[in-house]
């Protein structure tokens, strides 16, 4: 914030401050202060020891998706003995799709999502970190909009941290996300599986047999409906906890024959 190294500051705390530099800390201050969650003050957040580019229109990543990535590595690895064809939907900042390609390198991505304004960030963040070449970015409101964009029957892999709150919950969070971050993040509808339902009734077509498809959600009680939703066009897979124990993440298989 000050331009001035924390090295510097150690072996010099008696210089002063320039008075650019301090009108820079006060403003920044003063947004917090406001309510301004800090990963929007400071413009990142660190997510699985990576700063990624945080912008209001995009969700702030959460400790519970760190958990999530690590999951679709391990899956990734196991499923294709180290390369192939991925997907993250709802991607907003692109950090789980980065951090995929970055810990997977003989993977290939695309990042989907419905905001323009995400997928901005996203980009921003995939060059920042340098896989922007094996990440293809696709703007879309649902899965059955991409089948242009992505070759059928291609997907070894898809990681998904949709909306899924209901709608009549959102205003009872934390006031800092109610005013800052985007709605749109956080809506799932009026039960919270809007976006579930869309999804699993369209990804299919985009997915290899025997592909995998893993959730997060709210907990246990949402994964539990989630998974009762997938029987129509997925296999259950499996069900892992967050570090609160909760069963948050839905693993989903398709079957031989789709």
């Amino acid at each position: 914030m000050t331009g001035i190294g924390r090295a510097r500051l150690h072996a010099r705390p008696e210089d002063e401050s320039s008075p650019e530099s301090c009108a820079r800390v006060m403003a920044l201050t003063q947004r917090r202060a406001s309510g301004e969650p800090l990963a929007y003050v400071l413009g990142n957040a660190i997510f699985r020891s990576r700063a990624f580019i945080t912008r209001p229109g995009v969700l702030i990543p959460r400790p519970e998706t760190e958990i999530l990535t690590e999951i679709a590595s391990c899956r990734m690895e196991r499923l294709t003995g180290g390369e192939g064809r991925f997907a993250d939907w709802c991607t907003g900042s692109g950090c789980i799709a980065v951090t995929l390609a970055l810990e997977n390198p003989s993977w290939l991505c695309w990042a989907a999502d419905s905001s323009a304004e995400a997928i901005e960030i996203a980009r921003e963040n995939a060059a920042a970190h340098g896989v922007q070449d094996r990440i293809n970015f696709v703007k879309c409101d649902r899965p059955s909009d991409a089948l242009g964009s992505i070759p059928p029957r291609s997907l070894d892999f898809v990681v998904s941290n949709p909306p899924y709150i209901p709608r009549g919950e959102i205003s009872s969070l934390e006031e800092q996300v109610v005013r800052w971050e985007p709605r749109e993040a956080l809506d799932g509808g009026s039960d919270g599986l809007d976006v579930y339902r869309t999804l699993l009734s369209e990804l299919t077509p985009l997915m290899k047999p025997r592909a995998e498809l893993l959730f997060e959600t709210g907990g246990t009680d949402q994964a539990d409906q989630v998974g009762r939703l997938a029987g129509r066009w997925f296999e259950f897979a499996g069900k892992f906890d967050d570090h609160r124990g909760i069963s948050r993440f839905l693993l989903l298989k398709t079957p031989d024959m789709i």
